[in-house]
């Protein structure tokens, strides 16, 4: 018997039912004539009754509705066909509880015993016949092994997943040991993740691009390109469908010392080059996401359509597209359990410990990969942060490292007593400051200039004292400057460039140390000096206290007051 004929035996039984229910069961004594014992138990019965019919009646119509309208519930609810077979099984066990116990109390079921016998034995052989439908066909409540593991299979998934666990669940009548049952299960969480990839491609992507093509575009090709990135090419599902096609077979003749590890390996550089394009652009294309969705009416219902179409499985875009980002991590855990389950004297243990290895460098590429990304894109965000900022900082090889605030102490940088903002970059530092009455819809800062970190002769941590805090200086050496002014053209040499510039950092002494920290890495990587003497320098106040101009402290305390107060 298939699951079809299953499903038609399961709904006539439970039709059977709750007609059987309704013509033989009948109300218990009356009150009047019983007193208090009498109208408990009238009320139990009544419960018990009123229970049973909706539970058969429910069971019967989803069992039904399933059978000549597959889909239909869940187009409007957020169960697929397992999760309703689950259902059922368990309104159906209910039911026939309820009729069970409805016989068993005191007090006569009408002159309809035999029927109410009946509508019992009809209904504990619907519940029969689910849990046994169930279990054959691994959905529902499913074997022990099956519920732990994680092995269900869906009604929804692709035809390629049933084959997968089928063939696992063949491999050998003896029961799978826990280095099977780990390989099985990322064999399993592969199928599911090139599944979510086909969806997000077929379902979201596609239709997006065609609307374009039609001449009715719900989205700019730009914003597609930005939310989907690499997936836009899809080289992430030919790797992992690659991946999964050799797992699947290495699993289907599963020996016990085979090496799942030289899969992993196989396809390290595959993976590293395909990951970075699509989790760099991942928080460009979320925000993307929620932009458009407040905005644009049009996207908001295709999303809508698309949550509600059945492939889809009831996943947000939103929710889907961090699967990419999520999966390596997850078979980075699945290789480090699977490594802990494999006996030592086993190849595949050492193999194991070489692929975790490889997981960790690829993951490390990316992260490296998004941060240089991310420092690009930052340096862009400078050019409209600060006015006349030449748009010749912009390159390949430059990237944003951080910024601080500062007040000038002396006139090294700038005028004394000025707030500036220092961005480090990796091989320069871009001097600005703020404007003391910044228009409305004007930056807050205006370029001053750039420093190359090859100018800096050293670095100079200045101590802490009750009088002047978070202060540090830069020793800057005697060269023609090259610099880049506020016109994009370079400045004239300066004769008083062998200077100490004095500055206090206006936030926490934590920024203070960090950022000396980074642009003591920077200057040491830029620079082709053969110096021995070392970079980064301490100093007392009073080594410095003939660098300030008279009063400098007092100016600093009065911007940093009008700092805090703005």
């Amino acid at each position: 018997m298939d699951a079809n004929k299953y499903m038609i035996a399961t709904g006539g039984l439970s039709g059977v039912s709750v007609f059987l229910h309704l013509i033989s069961a009948g109300n218990f004594l009356p009150d009047e004539e019983v007193w208090l014992l009498g109208t408990v138990f009238w009320y139990i019965h009544y419960w018990l009754n009123v229970t049973a019919r909706m539970l058969l009646l429910s069971s019967a119509v989803m069992t039904g509705l399933e059978i000549y309208k597959p889909n239909m519930i869940g187009s409007y609810t957020s169960m697929n066909s397992r999760m309703q077979k689950k259902y059922v099984t368990k309104m159906l066990a209910v039911a026939t509880f309820c009729i069970f116990i409805r016989f068993v109390l005191p007090g006569p079921v009408t002159s309809f015993g035999r029927l109410y016998k009946l509508c019992f034995m009809t209904s504990l052989s619907a519940a029969v016949i689910t849990v046994v439908e169930a279990n054959e066909s691994g959905g529902g409540g499913g074997s022990p092994f099956k519920r732990r593991y994680g092995l269900k299979k869906k009604e929804a998934s692709e035809d390629d997943a049933d084959e997968d666990i089928k063939r696992s669940d063949s491999i050998s009548g003896a029961a799978p040991t826990k280095r099977q049952l780990t390989a099985m299960e990322l064999l399993q969480t592969e199928t599911t993740y090139i599944r979510n990839l086909k969806i997000i491609i077929e379902i979201y992507k596609q239709p997006l691009e065609n609307a374009i093509k039609t001449g009715e575009p719900i989205l700019a090709a730009e914003d597609i390109r930005n939310i989907f990135g690499g997936i836009s090419d899809i080289p992430v599902l030919k790797v992992h469908s690659e991946m999964h096609q050799e797992l699947s077979e290495m699993i289907s003749e599963w020996q016990e010392d085979c090496c799942i590890a030289g899969i992993i390996t196989k396809y390290q550089s595959q993976l590293t080059k395909v990951y970075p394009p699509y989790v760099n652009y991942f928080d460009m294309g979320k925000d993307i996401i929620l932009k458009q969705k407040k905005s644009n009416n049009a996207f908001s219902e295709f999303l809508i359509n698309c949550f509600n179409n059945p492939t889809c499985l009831k996943q947000p875009l939103d929710a889907l597209l961090i699967r990419p980002v999520q999966r390596l991590p997850s078979m980075s855990l699945l290789i480090n359990d699977m490594q802990r389950r494999t006996p030592e004297d086993l190849r595949d243990h050492t193999e194991l410990g070489k692929a975790k290895d490889s997981l960790k460098q690829v993951l490390s590429h990316i992260n490296e990969d998004k941060r240089k990304t991310e420092g690009k894109m930052k340096i862009f965000d400078i050019i409209y942060e600060v006015e006349f900022c030449p748009v010749e900082i912009v390159s390949s090889n430059r990237l944003f490292i951080c910024r601080v605030n500062v007040t000038t102490s002396n006139e090294g940088l700038y005028r004394t007593g000025d707030r500036l903002a220092l961005y480090l970059l990796t091989d320069m530092i871009e001097v600005s400051k703020f404007k003391r009455s910044p228009g409305r819809n004007s930056p807050l800062l205006k370029h001053i200039r750039t420093i190359p970190l090859t100018s800096i002769k050293s670095v100079i941590d200045i101590n802490d004292t009750e009088e002047s805090q978070n202060m540090f200086a830069i020793h800057l050496e005697n060269e023609p400057s090259d610099k880049i002014n506020g016109n994009g053209n370079a400045a004239h040499s300066n004769p008083n460039m062998d200077k100490m510039c004095v500055c206090q950092v206006l936030d926490d002494r934590t920024y203070k140390e960090a950022f000396l920290k980074k642009l003591n890495e920077q200057i040491l990587k830029t620079s082709e000096k053969d110096n021995n003497e070392p970079l980064m320098k301490k100093m007392d106040p009073s080594e410095v206290q003939p660098l300030l101009r008279k009063g400098s402290h007092r100016v600093f305390r009065r911007t940093r007051s009008k700092t805090k107060r703005d």
